[in-house]
C-alpha cells in the first residue's frame, strides 16, 4: 500500500577516499510492519513477533519497514473497514531491529491526526526515525538519510492509497502523497 524509494548518494571523491564498494552495503526493506492484533497481543504479552525472523536483519544496515499501524491511545477510528492501533511497547522492538520506518501508507491515520501528531511525538522520544510523514508537508516529504560505510543513502517514503484526507498540508500533519 505503500511506495518506498531508495536513491544511493554518492560522490566519486567520497567513494575513493571510503574504499567501499557500494556493493558492499546490504540493505533491507521490509514491507508492511502491522503491529496491532495477533502481534499487538504477542508484544502486550512481552513476546517479540519480530523473533523469528531476526537473524534476516543481523549485520544489514539501513532496515527500513513500512509502519502500517498507528503507535498512539489517542483519537478515534475512521470509517474505514480496518484501522489498526499498536501498543506503545511496539516502539522499543521497532528501535531494535529497523534503522527507521515509513509513515507513507493508508493506515497512518486510521486515528485521525491528533493521533498521527501523537505517534510522531512517541517516535522522536523513542528516538526512532521516521520518513514519509511528518507535522506539515515539507516534513513529510523528507527524505531519511542514513550514513553506511562512508556512503550516504537516501530513502523517501510516498502513499498513493487512499483516502487522501491523511495526506500532509501546509498546516497539518500526515503522510506524503
Amino acid at each position: 500500500s505503500a511506495m518506498l524509494l531508495s536513491l544511493l548518494l554518492l560522490a566519486p571523491a567520497a567513494h575513493a577516499r571510503a574504499g567501499t564498494d557500494p556493493a558492499d552495503i546490504t540493505m533491507a526493506f521490509v514491507g508492511d510492519l502491522m503491529l496491532a492484533d495477533g502481534p499487538g497481543k504477542l508484544i502486550r504479552a512481552g513476546k517479540d513477533p519480530f523473533i523469528h525472523v531476526a537473524p534476516l536483519l543481523t549485520g544489514v544496515d539501513p532496515r527500513i519497514g513500512n509502519l502500517e499501524c498507528v503507535v498512539s491511545p489517542k483519537g478515534s477510528p475512521e470509517d474505514k473497514p480496518y484501522t489498526f492501533r499498536a501498543p506503545q511497547r511496539s516502539l522499543k522492538l521497532l528501535k531494535r531491529y529497523f534503522s527507521a520506518v515509513s509513515l507513507a501508507n493508508n493506515h497512518t491515520g486510521d486515528f485521525g491526526k491528533p493521533a498521527f501528531a501523537d505517534m510522531l511525538d512517541r517516535l522522536e522520544r523513542a528516538q526512532m526515525p521516521y520518513f514519509g510523514g511528518g507535522r506539515e508537508m515539507r516534513a513529510a516529504h523528507r527524505p531519511f538519510i542514513a550514513e553506511v560505510k562512508g556512503k550516504r543513502i537516501g530513502v523517501l517514503g510516498y502513499n498513493a492509497v487512499f483516502p487522501r484526507s491523511f495526506e500532509a498540508l501546509d498546516d497539518s500533519p500526515g503522510n506524503a502523497w
